[in-house]
């Protein structure tokens, strides 16, 4: 939030045991699935340098989780740490950045369509897309984002932005990059679709990472905070600074405390965002965290527009499958399973 040899996860679903309304998912050993209509992906990083990455599927209609589904559809192992998923149209865009790939599956199939190659000096993380054709990735150590064509399956160009970008998003016709400085960083450079080239930079707080576009627009980046490790007392907290794309100024900061690096929007602008110790609701509407969703500590949130689920991915010891705990709207379980090592971020089939 957020590389490895072939070794499998483990292929097994572990159910929870679970009351009242939760569904209990049918567990799937390397099972070949046939994918609904609806259904969640989630990205399991796996450990660096073994190539243990995989690829979970919940499916939203048979209410079944499958685990390892990229191997068990193209008989080979995702790669060395599967990083983030953008589904655009009828595919699925897996960037696996110490792999220096984007593997493409079909969404009706989760067949390996192709791939497409970053360079070998390049540490891919983060997609989002221009058009159909078009699509931006961020590049950590090189300071860039790299510019796609999807069609042709190659990289076409480069834009220099700041140091280690960590996250994109695009509203009114520019990306947004929160440029981390893996935790020196306080700026968002701001890049125009049409030139293809960075037309300002905006000041944030420390260690910006994750950035979503608000149903209303607006731009959230949240801002990590900075780490002193030989004296945590002297730690900054995280922060969600709010940017108008209009005029790309800073209209708002709300504090989170502790430390965050993602956030999760549903269709009715209520914000999910864990922090150190606990998933905080923030209202988007407003700009203010209106209490405590969950005690806990998770690495990643997503939210299923269509029923305002809440996703949130705990990597447990990071060596060990992780778990992937669904809540509704109001707090309530609905299901908890098990995934791949490391899950890190989520995908939506809707």
């Amino acid at each position: 939030m957020s590389a490895r040899p072939f070794a499998l996860a483990s292929a097994f679903v572990l159910l929870a045991s679970l009351a009242g309304c939760v569904r209990d998912p049918v567990s799937a050993l390397l099972e070949v699935p046939v994918p609904s209509a609806r259904g969640v992906y989630i990205i399991n990083q796996g450990n660096f340098g073994r190539g243990n990455s995989s690829l979970s599927y919940y499916d939203l209609v048979s209410f079944r989780v499958y685990n390892d589904v990229f191997t068990a559809v193209n008989g080979k192992n995702l790669g060395d740490v599967a990083q983030s998923m953008t589904v655009r149209g009828s595919s699925g865009y897996i960037v696996v950045n110490n792999s220096q790939e984007i593997e493409i599956i079909d969404l009706a199939t989760n067949l390996n369509t192709g791939a497409i190659s970053t360079g070998s000096a390049s540490n891919p993380g983060q997609m989002a897309f221009v058009n159909d054709s078009v699509a931006l990735v961020t590049d950590l150590y090189a300071n860039r984002l790299l510019v796609l064509n999807v069609s042709s399956r190659r990289v076409t160009g480069a834009i220099p932005v700041g140091a280690n970008p960590a996250g994109v998003a695009i509203a009114q016709g520019k990306a947004y990059v929160t440029n981390s400085g893996f935790g020196t960083g306080r700026t968002v450079s701001v890049v125009s679709l049409a030139s293809l080239s960075v037309t300002g930079t905006i000041g944030v707080s420390d260690n910006p990472s994750g950035v979503e576009i608000t149903p209303s627009g607006a731009v959230y980046v949240v801002c990590t905070g900075a780490y002193d490790f030989t004296n945590p007392a002297n730690d900054t907290p995280a922060k969600i600074i709010v940017i108008d794309p209009s005029f790309d100024t800073v209209t708002d900061s709300i504090l989170i405390g502790g430390h965050a690096t993602d956030i999760g929007i549903g269709a009715d602008g209520i914000g999910y965002v864990p922090s150190t110790a606990e998933v905080l609701r923030v209202d988007t509407r407003v700009h203010r965290v209106t209490g405590v969703f969950r005690d806990g500590a998770y690495d990643a949130v997503g939210v299923e527009q269509a029923s305002g689920d809440v996703y949130l991915a705990d990597p447990k010891d990071y060596t060990q499958p992780g778990t992937v705990s669904v809540y509704a709207p109001d707090g309530s379980l609905r299901i908890q399973f098990n995934v791949g090592i490391i899950p890190g971020a989520f995908a939506f089939k809707q």
